[in-house]
């Protein structure tokens, strides 16, 4: 392991616009305005069937009085400490690697092709974002045999930058469906491919980490099992599927410092310690093999799985289907994206979900939450207990990733990546703030996850597109995204 442990940024001191918890005599007011206010047990008061959310597509108003709360379950201790003993057993040939060590390794490496060099299929899925601003867009490898951009089995969802020392690089969240022609599919591994980020015109690389959760067996010994979920519309009734421990979707992916957090849609996040990172011996299955070493099919790396923050869905109710709005503003959240805010005055992630539009109203919106992050990039909890710092609504359908920028005076922008017509259209991108009305360009086909990367030469959004043979990772400038002028 790193024999330091890695400190987030503090910005300085600002005043923020946003509105915390409500108490008291604003909290009477709140809920007659048909918003919940949260009370100190957990529990909220009643919602009045009233306007709570602008009716405008892309406009973000701050639930005050809204909040929620994920509690920290780590991953079983004895499974961790016999996955301990069997990476210091050499006949496993597990060497623990950081993620920087996986991003500069050439051996076996999958290429990021520049734009240029995609196919005219590939390329289309940036296209009409490509030909309105400046676009950095690869798509990732398409050499037979091998091919990521034209998987049926693996689909890119999540997208992460960091520039630390523990990771200097890009990162994509992928699922592996079992069987893509099936009618009701079934995910039966997630992954993670980790390199450095690509330079604009040149050829970049990758590899995949495999995800993996240490369990035991009846004899104590680890049993490895894969990160899975049933796919479908219903994110509330997603279960386990085969030996799976791990419900999820892979649907957006943040690194700080040393922790990988996923999106799981229906139970909250899941977490991933990069020093739980190993180079293994390439051979079928996940575990250990006849011949004595650790396999994770067939690729060279596997990451574990060291804990969850687990969403109570026993106090605030299950996540609904996609097109079903949720019981109340504070109940039933789901977590279909992450990504992580280094800009605002407390670093956080946030949360957002993919709602169609039937399933979202004023006083039933689409909730962002913001998540505060303590400065070893754990997130801040009170006996094991997180609490949401800030909640947002939007009434906008098909969100798939965000983003957020803070600026002292105006408070946080945020941007989404909606997604359009399929296969075939692209979406939108949209940018919203108080004090201005929310700003839309076109986006990508098939876009999905968001993330926020402080370039030097320029604050940069990260997105990736999913649709096979469309598959493309790029960035814009985050000011191309929002009105001519607007810092």
């Amino acid at each position: 392991m790193p024999p330091s442990t890695p400190r987030l940024r503090k910005p300085s001191r600002r005043v923020s616009t946003v509105l915390g918890v409500a108490s008291g005599a604003l909290a009477t007011t709140l809920v007659a305005a048909g918003i919940a206010a949260a009370t100190d047990s957990g529990g909220t008061l009643p919602i009045a069937p009233r306007a709570a959310v602008s009716t405008t597509p892309g406009q973000t108003t701050t639930l005050s009085g809204v909040s929620f709360k994920l509690r920290w379950k780590p991953t079983d201790p004895a499974a961790m400490s016999a996955l301990d003993r069997l990476a210091a057993d050499p006949r496993a040939a597990m060497k623990s690697v950081s993620l920087r060590e996986v991003a500069a390794d050439t051996a076996d490496v999958r290429r990021l092709t520049w734009k240029t060099k995609c196919s005219q299929t590939a390329r289309s899925a940036v296209g009409a974002l490509d030909a309105r601003i400046k676009v950095g867009a690869w798509c990732p490898e398409f050499r037979a045999g091998m091919s990521d951009e034209t998987s049926a089995s693996w689909t890119p969802q999540g997208v992460a930058v960091s520039r630390t020392a523990q990771f200097d690089g890009l990162a994509l969240s992928w699922y592996h469906v079992k069987d893509p022609k099936a009618k009701n599919p079934v995910t039966d591994m997630a992954r993670l491919t980790v390199g450095k980020r690509p330079e604009v015109s040149r050829t970049g690389g990758y590899h995949a980490v495999q995800l993996a959760i240490p369990t035991r067996d009846a004899s104590g010994r680890v049993a490895a099992k894969d990160v899975a979920v049933q796919l479908g519309g219903a994110s509330g009734g997603m279960s386990a599927q085969g030996v799976a421990e791990a419900p999820l979707h892979a649907g957006g992916v943040s690194i700080v410092g040393n922790y990988a957090y996923l999106a799981d849609t229906a139970g909250g996040l899941r977490v991933y310690d990069l020093r739980r990172t190993y180079r293994v011996t390439p051979g079928g299955g996940l575990g250990v093999g006849s011949d004595g070493k650790f396999h994770a099919h067939g690729e060279h790396y596997v990451l574990f799985e060291t804990g969850r923050y687990q969403f109570d869905r026993t106090a605030y109710g299950s996540c609904p289907e996609w097109t079903v709005k949720p019981s109340a503003v504070n109940r039933q959240l789901c977590f279909s994206t992450v990504t992580y805010d280094p800009t605002y005055p407390t670093p956080s992630l946030l949360t957002a979900e993919y709602k169609l539009s039937g399933g979202i109203s004023s006083t039933r919106p689409v909730r962002v939450v913001r998540w505060p992050l303590a400065s070893n990039g754990r997130l801040v909890a009170s006996g094991g207990v997180v609490t949401s710092k800030v909640v947002y609504g939007t009434v906008t359908p098909n969100v798939q990733g965000v983003a957020a920028y803070y600026r002292a005076g105006q408070g946080a922008t945020i941007y989404y990546s909606v997604s359009g017509g399929g296969a075939v259209s692209p979406g939108r991108i949209i940018s919203d703030r108080a004090g201005r009305n929310p700003f839309t360009i076109v986006g990508v086909i098939g876009g999905e996850s968001f993330a926020f990367d402080p370039y030097s030469g320029g604050d940069r959004i990260w997105g990736v597109t999913e649709h096979s043979g469309k598959r493309m990772v790029y960035w814009a400038y985050r000011k191309s995204l929002q009105p001519a002028g607007d810092r």
